[in-house]
């Protein structure tokens, strides 16, 4: 079983090195049998965070020449820096205090920024928050449609950031969801509604609104995490 620590020993390697310029995109990267000796742990502990970080994109494999790091876009850090929230500890205020921020913030550059394909994904999103009743499609279309909030600011760090936080942010999320399946019609009626008002803002290119409706969510979300936690 691959342990938290070596998640954190191996990505705190590849970290150090694209900081100080030894590792950068596209270069080959340590073999598992180097990585293994130099951080002291087993080989395939190494191959597990190796098999990981290729499933999401940031390494790749070439045949007979070796693993190498992926493309330079912010996706690659905030997929590395995902994997590293997957073994910290939970703290649901602080990460929903980060959301806040960003979404809040983000807001106005949303409903200026927007183009049809977003308003399109976003309509789309909110479609399967108001049909489905699978917890896990849920928990999927509400992160999508938060982070399409953010893309639709044109500002990719900021999407970047998002994407680390709701990496976190997906596992208490499912939770949620699943208990908000459990409790009846009125909670969900309510989240439905919350987020059609959202796509509804971004498509009247209101970030005021937006703004206000992204606090009114947020509060409902930390008042119904309390009750149902």
């Amino acid at each position: 079983m691959l342990s938290a620590d070596s998640y954190q020993l191996v990505i705190e390697k590849f970290l150090q090195n694209l900081q100080n310029g030894t590792l950068r995109p596209n270069d080959k990267i340590y073999s598992e049998n180097q990585l293994a000796r130099s951080l002291g742990i087993p080989r395939a502990q190494v191959r597990e965070v190796y098999a990981a970080l290729s499933l999401l994109g940031v390494l790749y494999g070439q045949q007979g020449k070796g693993t190498f790091l992926g493309g330079g876009d912010i996706s690659q850090s905030s997929k590395i820096l995902y994997l590293m929230t997957l073994t910290a500890e939970e703290n649901v205020q602080d990460t929903l205090s980060v959301r806040r921020i960003l979404e809040t913030g983000g807001a106005q550059a949303a409903a200026q920024n927007r183009t049809e394909a977003d308003l399109e994904a976003l309509r789309g999103f909110a479609s399967v928050i108001e049909q489905s009743r699978d917890p896990q499609a849920l928990t999927e279309a509400d992160t999508a449609l938060h982070a399409q909030l953010l893309k639709a600011t044109g500002n990719p760090l900021l999407h970047g950031l998002f994407q680390i936080v709701a990496g976190y942010m997906a596992r208490i999320s499912l939770a949620h969801w699943t208990q908000i399946l459990q409790t009846g019609p009125e909670h969900l009626s309510d989240y439905i509604r919350q987020h059609w008002a959202l796509v509804q803002a971004v498509e009247q290119r209101d970030g005021s609104r937006l703004q206000t409706l992204l606090i009114h969510h947020f509060n409902t979300l930390e008042q119904n995490l309390t009750i149902f936690h």
